[in-house]
């Protein structure tokens, strides 16, 4: 085969070792798990012949190990009569293990491909992934309705970071780039070694070992402010640890990130006792009191964030013990009382979100679509022959690409461009696996050769694919509003045995565990149109509301789970969060749905930004301390001494209180009056319970 040929327009450098390994593939599948010795492979495999010796195994070498990293292990064995090394490729060892998937099953996986496609950085890999478990069924995929939910999981896309990082975990590459680390306000290099990646409130974090810090970090992706470089041109570089669980990473509150330090007794009010429990409980121990109280005991790591998760429950919750960490929080209450007897700053010009006052406020420009993690092209080369050998039935078929481009998820470019390549790949068999050519524009005649049948049945899913599937699962929750709304969490439990055990290295990691009840009656009212009756807590009161509601959409956006409804108590549409519905009960009444109820921008923006909502906006202060942290994700109006003012929109004053109570002295309302007032009564009486 002349090589000028591979490196024709649209094919790219690496082109040839995928023809290569493709053909190697063909022709030990060929031999339907019969060795092959290392000089039958030398002489049959395109390239290969014209290597030296070492060259030759270099390569071999190379390319086992690239098809072992995609999940296609070749064996080797040695001649019992002392001949050359023998190698075979066992046919569970390329093919898709038998997933038993439901019609129902399949119907929700592929809905989930709807709910996440073109706003999931991953969705090409689950879009292949799903087309392999359809087994010559494209249709289940093609044809999926668009279910009454709505996942928003990316705040802003990372850029290039993501999909090179994701390419690291793969070849365990040691990475280095620049980092801005926010609470030091200091950008440094950083080499590292990425085990995961993990999802959290619509922000990707890396986990690996760090170098610099030699020990385990988190490392945001938007805080990266470089290109991420691979430390050293070696094929591998490191192993990760053999007790290395990202699960592990999942749920944990922000004061439990490192080795604890203390444990921390806290009493929690009968009107707030069921939140904690339902949503705490996890991470530490309940004590129930006699009065509807709890005593709620937690271990942690800093005492910041533990102290800003308490003081945003106001009077509903005191800190009875560590005594010094209780002396703590009553020094920052204090500080706080004489700030807001202090004189208002005067405000300069607006400075944009994501623009601090240090290097760490700088973002680079992002290309449209760079973000988004491909799966190797080995794989969209091996699920495009399947899906092309398996619509022609082994014989001869013209095909419409516009049906091929939908199935596969890839441009015209594209085809064309893997077309042209699997031409090339009739050296590793007894044949030619396919020919294909374009017929104009639209249609592809496909003709399968002798080597098709060990192509016709659909690759095993690689490591990626697998771990995309069940990220995708994790995101919409086992709470697709389907027939039924387990088939997520069976098909998940079947994907995972056919993982064999091996530990992911892509998690979603919320902040709050769902309440699996309230989902549940949301996710059957919405599918058999019945109204809900809810007890509802307004998040900053105190006060809880009985409300009937009439379900239309689940949103998953930033971490968090709501469902819009139209409210008959209130008389419109309303979004209300799972993790403050106290109780759902169904009802036996059904409804109609209303034509007025607008769903298009929820699902289009998930939660509608607060000021489409809030009538009302708050000029708060915010310390040099947490100025940085403010500016990353809303306009500032940055001041001299390092501090900054911004604008919070709000609908209750009380909620507002709350809300700034959790930055305790490092914020404070400058305007309007009565939200001054408001936080200063709710100060005063903590004050009264931490000054005795």
């Amino acid at each position: 085969m002349n090589s000028q040929r591979v490196r024709e327009e649209g094919f790219s450098k690496d082109a040839d070792k995928l023809v290569r390994r493709l053909s190697l593939v063909a022709l030990l599948l060929s031999r339907r798990g019969q060795p092959v010795s290392a000089d039958e492979i030398r002489g049959r495999i395109e390239g290969y012949p014209t290597m030296t010796e070492d060259a030759f195994k270099r390569r071999f070498y190379e390319d086992r190990s690239e098809l072992v990293r995609l999940g296609v292990e070749i064996t080797s064995e040695t001649d019992a009569y002392g001949g050359p090394e023998l190698y075979r490729l066992p046919a569970d060892a390329y093919y898709l293990p038998p997933v038993a998937l439901s019609g129902e099953e399949l119907t929700a996986l592929a809905a989930c491909l709807v709910v996440l496609e073109k706003r999931f950085a991953y969705s090409q890999p689950l879009r292949l992934a799903l087309l392999s478990l359809a087994q010559g069924r494209p249709e289940l995929i093609t044809d999926a309705e668009v279910p009454p939910l709505t996942v928003v999981p990316e705040t802003a896309a990372p850029a290039t970071v993501l999909p090179k990082l994701q390419a690291a975990i793969a070849e365990r590459k040691t990475v280095r780039f620049a980092y801005y680390a926010i609470s030091r306000d200091q950008e440094l290099e950083r080499i590292v070694d990425p085990y995961g990646l993990q999802l959290v409130a619509g922000e990707w974090y890396l986990i690996g070992w760090c170098h610099l810090r030699e020990a385990e970090r988190t490392f945001r992706l938007s805080r990266i402010r470089s290109r991420v470089t691979h430390a050293t041109r070696a094929p591998h570089d490191f192993a990760k640890p053999a007790g290395f669980d990202i699960g592990a990473y999942r749920d944990r509150p922000a004061w439990q990130l490192a080795k604890p330090t203390g444990t921390a007794r806290i009493r929690v009010a009968p009107e707030m006792a069921w939140w904690v429990e339902a949503h705490w409980a996890h991470c530490g121990a309940i004590e129930p009191q006699n009065d509807g109280a709890i005593v709620y005991e937690t271990a942690y790591a800093e005492a910041r964030p533990l102290l800003s998760w308490l003081l945003g429950l106001a009077d509903a919750a005191e800190l009875l013990e560590p005594a010094e960490l209780r002396e703590q929080l009553a020094a920052r209450l204090r500080r706080l009382d004489s700030l807001l007897d202090a004189a208002p700053p005067q405000a300069p010009a607006l400075q944009p979100a994501g623009r601090g006052a240090a290097a760490g406020g700088r973002r680079r420009r992002r290309s449209p679509g760079d973000w988004r993690v491909e799966v190797d092209r080995f794989t969209r080369l091996a699920t495009l022959t399947t899906y092309l050998l398996q619509s022609c039935g082994g014989g001869e078929a013209l095909l419409d690409v516009a049906a091929i481009r939908s199935a596969l998820g890839v441009s015209a470019v594209e085809l064309r461009a893997d077309v042209r390549l699997l031409n090339l790949v009739n050296f590793g068999a007894d044949g030619a696996l396919l020919y294909a050519e374009y017929e104009g524009r639209t249609k592809l005649r496909v003709s399968c050769d002798l080597a098709a049948p060990a192509f016709a049945r659909p690759a095993r899913l690689s490591p990626l694919q697998a771990d995309t599937l069940l990220l995708a699962i994790e995101l919409v929750g086992g709470q697709l509003p389907t027939a039924s709304g387990a088939a997520l969490a069976s098909a998940a439990a079947k994907l995972r045995d056919a993982r064999e055990g091996t530990t992911p290295t892509l998690v979603s990691g919320d902040l709050l565990l769902p309440a699996d009840e309230v989902l549940d009656a949301a996710n059957t009212a919405i599918v058999e149109r019945r109204l809900l009756d809810i007890e509802y807590w307004t998040e900053g009161t105190a006060r809880f509301s009985r409300r009937t509601v009439e379900p239309y959409l689940l949103i998953h956006s930033r971490g968090e789970w709501y469902y819009v409804c139209w409210c008959r108590t209130a008389g419109g549409t309303r979004v209300f969060r799972v993790a403050t519905t106290k109780a759902a009960r169904l009802l036996e009444e059904r409804f109609e749905p209303r034509p007025e109820v607008e769903l298009a921008l929820y699902r289009r923006e998930g939660i509608p930004a607060s000021g489409s909502y809030a009538p009302r906006t708050a000029t708060i202060w915010y310390s040099p301390a947490v100025h940085r942290w403010i500016a990353e994700r809303q306009p500032v109006r940055a001041l001299a001494d390092g501090s900054c003012l911004a604008e919070q929109p709000y609908v209750d004053e009380h909620w507002l209180s709350h809300h700034l109570l959790r930055f305790a002295d490092e914020a404070r309302p400058v305007a309007p009056p009565e939200a001054v007032a408001d936080l200063r009564a709710t100060l005063r009486r903590l004050l009264a319970v931490y000054g005795r």
